[in-house]
């Protein structure tokens, strides 16, 4: 590599460092304000550079807010993809790969609530700001690598016989994984509104949505 492209190379790991900055501070920010309170004066003020400056990085705000989702995905699914790998995860049939990979949600309502808020605020300013679908190719792409997960370790249950061979792998996935989600997200966003809500505990409801889940696809 001559002085030329090193130089070059370098320039580029810096611009990406300063992105990934502004990035943060913008999901900082976010967590703290929610999206439509959050500017991107706000954003550069913290992130310690120039309006301009944000502006290279990303052309508009909503491109800002997209990136920052895509960090947000790529970034909790690195914490668990670890834990596939294992071979405590791999002897497993497919029914328990399929359970050991639902119990990810619960970690994420325990651990990462600032996650979910950060879902729930992009979710609203998606549909508020109308962003077209074809706008939001990268971030869906961030979230199907623990969708593949899942589809290999269904596909494998109705192999091993642990699965019944009729699920619909996709109708699964979409439905298990959204109200997991959404209910982590009430839990953790809204609480208890009624004063029955309270006579369940949120691990109770977390893993019998689980239990539900793996019952209905038991071969």
């Amino acid at each position: 590599m001559n002085l030329k492209e090193k130089r070059k190379k370098e320039l580029q790991l810096q611009k990406e460092q300063r992105k990934e900055v502004v990035i943060n501070e913008a999901i900082n920010i976010i967590n703290e304000k929610g999206i439509n309170n959050t500017t991107v004066q706000e954003i550069a003020d913290r992130a310690e550079i120039g309006v301009a400056s944000v502006y290279r990085y990303f052309k508009t705000k909503n491109d800002l807010v997209i990136d920052a989702a895509i960090y947000l995905w790529e970034k909790q699914i690195s914490l668990f993809m670890g834990e596939f790998e294992k071979d405590s995860y791999t002897i497993l049939d497919g029914l328990n790969k399929v359970k050991k990979i639902l119990s990810i949600y619960i970690n994420i309502y325990h651990n990462h609530k600032d996650f979910l808020n950060f879902l729930e605020q992009f979710d609203n300013y998606i549909v508020k700001e109308k962003i077209s679908v074809d706008k939001l190719n990268r971030y869906e792409k961030s979230i199907l690598n623990i969708k593949s997960i899942m589809i290999t370790a269904l596909e494998q249950g109705k192999k091993d016989g642990s699965i019944n061979k009729s699920i619909d792998n996709n109708a699964f996935y979409i439905t298990v994984t959204h109200t997991l989600i959404s209910l982590s997200q009430k839990l953790t966003l809204r609480g208890y509104i009624l004063k029955n809500d309270n006579e369940v505990s949120d691990d109770t409801q977390l893993n019998l949505l689980i239990d539900m889940a793996i019952n209905y696809i038991i071969s």
